[in-house]
């Protein structure tokens, strides 16, 4: 499936993804997963990964003490913007913004160290039932592009807003990045959100009700950042982006829906994937209004 948009070359090694390329998954709560076009095709999380951490990080830590590091608040500017901390010697907006999923990976680290990335690993494979690793090539990418992210972590550092080894942070951020998946992996995510926090795979309860309602309410004011309340509008349903070219939406009480499409539009997000979330929105009703 063809699409309009650019595929993103900030990150090199994600810019040598074919545009062209086009995945939809549906996992109901109760039902198989359903799928259609590319959905073996391999791509990383990037921003989705978000959704793991923040999940992980209140589970652990405590929803009270995770949002003294960060905000729950939506935010006009881009997902990588220093400007909002800059202008008002604060935490960062949220969760799902950079500088506010660095904040989050602080926390993460320091409890954890070198054993972070292995436990985020393992908690990912809790809720889709296999691990895919990361991608070594995208990490490295990232790493070596990262001066915009570098930035952001070390103006924190100054601030008093991270704490910490920076790279070793930074290090665990970019793994989250470079997190593969499937098309099918992100309706698992989603569908364990959309049950109440019950993993379809095992059974396994991963996630409390006050985490699930979290990241609901983050997911529908922030998830594709500064074209959220465009989505909203749109599509009517929570849903978390990734650079990528994913987007995991949840359907509470119905299903999780992962679609994929590389080619991204000027903030960032699929076309293909928006467009195919908002037909598959109205022709299902996810919106749960009546006619």
């Amino acid at each position: 499936m063809s699409a309009d948009g650019k595929v993103a070359d900030y990150i090199p090694e994600l810019s040598l993804m074919s545009a062209e390329l086009f995945s939809l998954s549906c996992q109901g709560i109760d039902s198989p997963l359903i799928e259609t076009g590319d959905s073996g095709q391999f791509f990383t999380m990037q921003s989705i990964s978000k959704i793991l951490a923040l999940s992980f990080a209140i589970e652990n830590f405590g929803r009270d003490n995770v949002f003294r590091h960060v905000g729950m608040e939506a935010s006009a500017d881009s997902f990588n913007s220093l400007m909002r901390i800059e202008m008002t010697s604060s935490k960062p907006s949220n969760p799902f913004m950079n500088a506010g999923a660095i904040a989050v990976c602080s926390l993460i680290y320091k409890a954890y160290k070198d054993g972070s990335a292995c436990r985020l690993i393992a908690f990912m494979k809790s809720i889709t039932g296999r691990e895919n690793g990361f991608d070594e090539r995208v990490f490295a990418s990232e790493k070596r592009s990262a001066d915009r992210n570098r930035a952001l972590a070390f103006f924190m550092k100054s601030m008093g807003l991270l704490h910490g080894n920076v790279e070793a942070i930074l290090d665990l951020y970019f793994t989250l990045c470079s997190l593969r998946c499937t098309s099918g992996d992100l309706a698992k995510i989603g569908a364990m959100i959309a049950s109440g926090g019950i993993s379809i795979h095992s059974g396994e309860k991963i996630l409390t009700k006050e985490t699930v309602f979290t990241v609901l309410g983050l997911m529908s004011a922030c998830g594709l950042y500064n074209e959220s309340g465009e989505f909203a509008v749109r599509v009517g349903l929570p849903g978390k982006s990734g650079v990528s070219g994913g987007i995991l939406v949840s359907v509470p009480g119905r299903m999780g829906i992962g679609v994929f499409s590389p080619a991204l539009n000027a903030k960032g997000n699929s076309v293909a994937g928006i467009k195919a979330l908002e037909l598959l929105s109205e022709k299902l009703n996810l919106r749960g209004l009546g006619e």
